[in-house]
């Protein structure tokens, strides 16, 4: 099968013929259709990520077909449409037992440390593909698996929004713009900030109650403002860089949490203890998403 290789970090990702997987009893060979390309997948191929598998095949937002089942496997057939779940984790620990798959300490992930979606042909548990109806389009459903459940991951599980929250999103670009839909739905009080005018008119038009250009100045003045200076219930990091972090923590209420979803693996972020306290601001990670969600 045809596969494109990431060969060495900065470099390019070069097309090959690479042998298609052989699949175990517990596994699925799925027939790739359509693949997100994520954010994420830059910084793994400049190397940012701190990973050690090359060469590798790149991209972990995967939807297809079932060409081939593994012989334990009686839930799935060959022909149904899925979309892949990019974590590989053990299945016997204890995150795994309590459905924190991807806190599994052996977990393995599709485009990041195996190989992922790039090519003709992924094979994965057979756990790990969602059927996709009929009337979902593939190339739509691919980003199902990380761009639109991570943000549903972040939004219901970690930052818990609810109806008459007030909920700032730090960065609309994908990930960003689901997570406002879903906070929506949710019941929250919206509020998008980024540095991109055509962003900023799609978070509108999807539903934000308000939107903060961040190159008019540190957005927490304006969130303060907009929320008659008290600040918001439940603030979401995209960006989570030297310019956003000094604002981020400044626009919370008391009270209020901050949930990192994207992040820059090399930028630190600097508050004072006493401001943590004195608040009871709860400032936590949101990573990827679980197979149940």
């Amino acid at each position: 099968m045809r596969a494109l290789v990431l060969e060495e970090f900065n470099g390019p990702l070069v097309m090959k013929d690479v042998p298609v997987p052989i699949i175990s009893p517990h596994e699925v060979l799925v027939r790739v259709r359509n693949v997100g390309v994520c954010g994420t997948d830059l910084k793994i191929r400049a190397g940012r990520m701190g990973l050690d598998a090359l060469p590798l095949i790149m991209g972990h937002e995967v939807a297809g077909e079932v060409a081939e089942v593994g012989s334990e496997i009686e839930y799935l057939a060959p022909g149904d449409r899925g979309a892949v779940g990019f974590y590989v984790p053990c299945g016997r620990c204890q995150f795994c037992r309590e459905g924190r798959d991807t806190l599994c300490p052996q977990v393995r992930q599709h485009g990041f440390s195996i190989d992922g979606g790039m090519a003709g042909y992924i094979k994965t548990p057979g756990v790990n593909l969602c059927k996709v109806p009929d009337h979902v389009p593939l190339e739509q459903a691919c980003i199902l698996s990380d761009a639109v459940s991570t943000s549903y991951h972040a939004v219901t599980k970690r930052a818990r929004v609810g109806p008459g929250n007030t909920v700032a999103l730090i960065g609309v670009g994908g990930v960003g713009l689901h997570a406002l839909q879903i906070a929506k739905l949710a019941g929250g009080w919206t509020i998008a900030v980024d540095l991109n005018d055509a962003r900023l008119a799609l978070a509108r038009k999807l539903g934000a109650d308000a939107v903060i250009d961040a190159r008019n100045g540190p957005f927490h003045e304006e969130i303060l403002r907009l929320t008659g200076g008290e600040g918001v219930d439940m603030l979401l990091e995209f960006v989570s860089n030297q310019d956003t972090l000094p604002s981020s923590y400044r626009s919370l209420k008391k009270a209020g949490r901050l949930v990192f979803v994207g992040y820059v693996p090399e930028i630190p972020m600097s508050i004072m203890p006493h401001e943590l306290v004195r608040n009871e601001f709860e400032i936590m990670g949101s990573r990827a998403t679980t197979k149940q969600e």
